[in-house]
């Protein structure tokens, strides 16, 4: 015999405690059937045979279990399983089988003369057949329904879990972006289904066991690393952003870095730790921060690091690249919106400054090349003289396109200087044709070769020692001006290093001085001296002391001690400062020490020397004198 308990609805809630009052005690061996369910699960039906056994057939064949004397075959019908139990049916204790509902693949009645079964066939090929009572319809009709339902969820489930695997791809083989749309994608699959499925008569009950939840945890992980990888990629691109120089890119990018971590860190997810994302944040943050400061700190670093040099043609130089800097700045915090820090108006302002300091500096230079072309227009090379005046222009039109777009209201004072320039000019080219006219149609226009020297064209008679042509000094004088015993080399001649030839660019000019050597390069650097108007005297290197006093004769006598030290390629010892600071101090009316050196200077080499008050030319320094002075000449000794 063979009876099916329904539970009403109303009573359905606490199922569990309502089955085992139906059915009272003493069924099965192991305890009452609500020990074999769970609390979450809703119990719809009750199906109990006092002698009918329950059979399964699969591929390897047919099985029947059958419940021990003074026991029963229990059968509940729940939202979520049909859970089976024979009582002492396996060695005494309760046999139990659960077949979830999501397997359930068909359900149908097997019915007979003298009994009808309920049969339930799974997706791995099992057929139950179940004792029951004589209408089975309710129980067939629920039980289509559930796996309808279970059904539809299975086919959602199935969908989601393709979205996740995709993801999952997309997130390993570097693609955030790609990773973000399927699990996005993955969403919406649940969100469709859950709608759908709770669309059905069991689809509330459903919803309540299927995984859907479980998807969502899977798509907030994904999500979470597909953001925090999305924020590296843009500390990425914003690094390469800003080593282009590209700060406003490599500002967004920063933003943008900032705005995935905290997305990222906002959702419920274990991967990437929450300490990890918040060092990330920081970094960027930081990152950000400084870079907003750059074009100011660039700019004022520019600007320091021109106002820091002497040489007047390099701070030129050095302020057009501090102005370029300043206007970037002004660029970039430009607008109510700009992240990057400054005051537009004190940039300006700062602007007009370096203009008027570049229109200064210039000047001087041009001032300086118009004394080398007077210099060498009155020592007969007009050629060199013309080529002064050429790059007073370049020095002029250079600083004329910065005053015509920022500070039209110097134009006046560079009018003033061209006009200076083209006095200069005129003169050279008027001395150049009183040459031609006296020279002939057959011979040289122009030549830059002295004048050769009789015994009776110069007022005092000239030597040569070791290959280095001088004046003849009084030596008692010398004696006495250096407290050296006899071992100068003499004041020596500009014109020794005098050569026709034509003018040398800055790079030939400095092969030919790195191409020197020792010796060669203080002869060098003493008719540098020479031809600025300076006696100067050679001294044997031997002495370990000072290498070139150089005298300007005026009213009151300046002398300066001159140590050159060339090595191209090495650093400047500071031991060389040390020595000259020591050797100067004993020099008999020394009013000034330098030293000139093709070497790499070093800045703490160069701020001692700040400190002792010694004059220092670096490799850099001395070719800009070279190049302002017209002095290219010189560096083609014959001799070395």
């Amino acid at each position: 015999m063979a009876e099916i308990i329904e539970l009403p609805r109303e009573e359905r809630s606490r199922s569990n405690e309502r089955v085992d009052e139906r059915l009272g005690g003493g069924y099965l061996a192991d305890g009452p059937l609500s020990s074999y369910l769970g609390n979450a699960e809703t119990v719809a039906f009750v199906l109990h045979a006092k002698r009918g056994g329950v059979t399964v057939e699969r591929d390897g064949g047919t099985e029947t279990y059958k419940p021990s004397r003074g026991y029963r075959t229990v059968v509940a019908i729940t939202d979520l399983r049909v859970v089976i139990a024979i009582g002492g049916a396996d060695g005494g204790g309760d046999r139990v089988v659960p077949i979830p509902l999501s397997t359930v693949t068909r359900v149908e009645t097997d019915s007979g003369l003298l009994r009808e079964r309920l049969v339930v066939r799974t997706e791995v090929g099992e057929r139950w057949s179940i004792p029951a009572g004589s209408d089975l319809d309710p129980v067939v009709a629920y039980l289509e329904t559930a796996r309808e339902t279970w059904s539809r969820a299975n086919r959602f489930a199935v969908r989601v879990e393709d979205h996740l695997t995709t993801a999952r791809d997309r997130l390993d083989a570097g693609d955030p972006d790609g990773a973000r749309d399927a699990a996005d994608a993955a969403l919406s699959a649940i969100a469709s289904g859950r709608e759908e499925v709770r669309a059905l008569d069991l689809g509330d009950r459903v919803l309540d066991h299927a995984e859907f939840d479980a998807y969502r945890a899977d798509v907030r992980a994904i999500q979470r690393r597909a953001l925090a990888d999305t924020a590296d990629e843009h500390v990425e691109r914003g690094e390469r952003a800003e080593r282009d120089g590209r700060l406003r890119a490599a500002h967004d990018a920063l933003e943008a870095a900032r705005d995935a971590a905290e997305r990222a860190l906002s959702i419920d997810a274990d991967e990437p730790p929450d300490e990890r994302l918040r060092e990330r944040i920081e970094t960027v943050e930081r990152d950000r921060d400084r870079l907003e400061t750059r074009p100011r700190e660039r700019a004022k670093t520019a600007l320091e690091d021109a106002r820091s040099i002497d040489g007047p043609e390099r701070r030129a130089r050095r302020l057009t690249d501090a102005l370029a800097a300043h206007r970037d700045w002004l660029g970039h915090c430009w607008g109510p919106s700009s992240p990057f820090a400054g005051d537009p108006d004190e940039i300006r302002a700062a602007i007009l400054e370096i203009v008027d300091e570049t229109v200064d500096v210039r000047t001087a230079v041009i001032d300086r090349l118009l004394a080398a072309a007077e210099r060498l227009r009155e020592g007969g090379r007009t050629g060199q003289a013309l080529s002064a005046c050429d790059r007073a222009d370049e020095q002029l039109e250079a600083t004329q396109d910065v005053v015509s777009e920022l500070a039209p209201d110097r134009d006046d004072a560079l009018r003033a200087v061209r006009v200076e320039i083209d006095h200069e000019r005129a003169l050279i080219e008027r001395e150049a044709g009183r040459a031609e006219d006296v020279s002939g149609p057959d011979d040289r226009a122009e030549s830059d070769e002295p004048p050769s020297a009789g015994p009776d064209s110069s007022a005092s008679a000239t030597e040569t020692v070791a290959g280095v042509t001088t004046k003849a000094a009084d030596p008692a004088r010398s004696e006495r001006d250096h407290g050296h015993d006899g071992d100068a080399v003499r004041e020596q001649s500009s014109d020794e290093f005098e050569f026709p030839g034509a003018e040398r660019d800055r790079v030939t000019i400095e092969a030919e001085i790195r191409a020197m050597d020792e010796a060669a390069f203080t002869r060098f650097v003493a008719a540098c001296w020479n031809e600025l108007g300076w006696e100067t005297t050679i001294f044997a290197q031997s002495r370990g002391q000072y290498d070139v006093m150089a005298i300007r004769r005026q009213l009151v006598d300046l002398r300066v001690v001159i140590w050159t030290v060339h090595d191209p390629g090495g650093d400047l010892d500071p031991s060389v400062v040390d020595r000259c600071v020591t050797d100067r101090d004993n020099v008999q009316r020394a009013d000034a020490a330098a030293i000139v050196t093709t070497a790499t200077v070093p800045d703490p080499v160069r701020e001692r020397a700040d400190r002792h008050d010694i004059k220092l030319l670096d490799f850099a320094d001395l070719l800009d004198l070279v190049d302002t002075e017209g002095l290219a000449d010189l560096a083609l000794d014959k001799n070395n």
